[in-house]
């Protein structure tokens, strides 16, 4: 019934399309993505632009919005890979769950900015202020908290910490004057900005990194299927070098999946993630360590642990190794 309700979400178009144009002889796998956010852009092009046509793979893209059910469907087999945070998948290899495996990555630092009322212009400014986040615990709260505290301010001590919800009820308590400064992703930034809101700190220009988008699969799979996926990272590889160098195109593919409708968002939001997306969508131990540490925050079974436990990096070193990556950008 579960893979029936998957199937079902996906559109009619999408997988007639893909089944219509491939060969019999492709395989097929299954990814699940949660939302229509830019950071997935690369999963996107690789099958409206054709890379995993011309891998000779059938990709279902499946949106499953929740993390938990997403990875019961992986468990399960329902699908294939995973795209998300790294949080989920560390989280259940520190429950017992071995055969599961982060084994790539787009984009490795925080996409939050800090955003505050016109007349409050720098950090230090905040102590004593209402600080917005969508929910405590989460990526978002972690990020504004981390950041503070590496410049010099203790979000505990020295701000009044507010749960809000989403990042559009955290953008409607700013114009309300409710919060005097909120942690905002995007591309609720650029709206932010067109409304006057003055940007305090862009913590991803911050160096600080954090692992925001992981591909996850369960280890048994990655080694039986090992050719199929390393055609998987050549297609995603090739779907980011189109993105780079085809915007026009590339910005078509965007605007079909994501709900921006302002012209100039849209573009800011493009050229902004595909600067940050990688060549090889490899992830590197140093890429874990702060996700690791939000962990540890609620569970203490993560602190001390080594972040090349939690990753299978064979396909990445696959392709590394076969140059591949390197001839498409000469």
């Amino acid at each position: 019934m579960f893979k029936k309700r998957l199937l079902a979400s996906l559109p009619v178009c999408l997988l007639v399309g893909c089944f219509a144009r491939v060969s019999v002889s492709a395989e097929t796998l299954r990814i699940a993505y949660p939302s229509a956010a830019v950071v997935f852009l690369p999963l996107w092009a690789a099958l409206d632009a054709g890379f995993f046509k011309k891998q000779n793979l059938v990709v279902e893209l499946v949106s499953i919005r929740s993390s938990p059910i997403a990875m019961t469907a992986l468990l399960a087999g329902e699908v294939d890979v995973i795209v998300g945070g790294a949080n989920p998948s560390i989280a259940l290899q520190l429950q017992g769950y071995k055969d599961v495996a982060i084994f790539a990555g787009l984009i490795n630092r925080f996409l939050f900015s800090i955003y505050s009322q016109p007349g409050i212009e720098q950090l230090a400014q905040l102590k004593g202020k209402r600080l917005g986040v969508t929910r405590f615990g989460g990526s978002n709260d972690f990020a504004g908290r981390y950041f503070l505290r590496q410049r010099g301010i203790d979000p505990t001590k020295e701000l009044t910490m507010i749960q809000v919800g989403s990042q559009d009820d955290i953008f409607r308590a700013l114009l309300a004057k409710n919060l005097d400064a909120g942690v905002l992703g995007y591309p609720a930034v650029y709206v932010a900005k067109k409304n006057g809101l003055r940007e305090l700190a862009d913590l991803s220009q911050s160096g600080l990194r954090y692992q925001l988008t992981a591909f996850v699969a369960k280890r048994s799979f990655l080694a039986e299927k090992q050719a199929l996926m390393t055609r998987v990272f050549r297609a995603l590889a090739e779907s980011i070098y189109f993105l780079r160098t085809q915007p026009k195109e590339g910005m078509a593919i965007t605007k079909r999946y994501v709900r921006i409708d302002d012209p100039n968002i849209l573009a800011a939001a493009y050229d902004f993630h595909v600067k940050l997306f990688p060549r090889l969508p490899e992830i590197q131990p140093e890429d874990l360590k702060l996700v690791i540490e939000e962990i540890a925050a609620t569970n203490p079974k993560a602190r001390g642990v080594d972040p090349a436990f939690f990753i299978d990096d064979r396909i990445a070193m696959e392709v590394q190794r076969s140059g591949f990556v390197d001839q498409l950008y000469r």
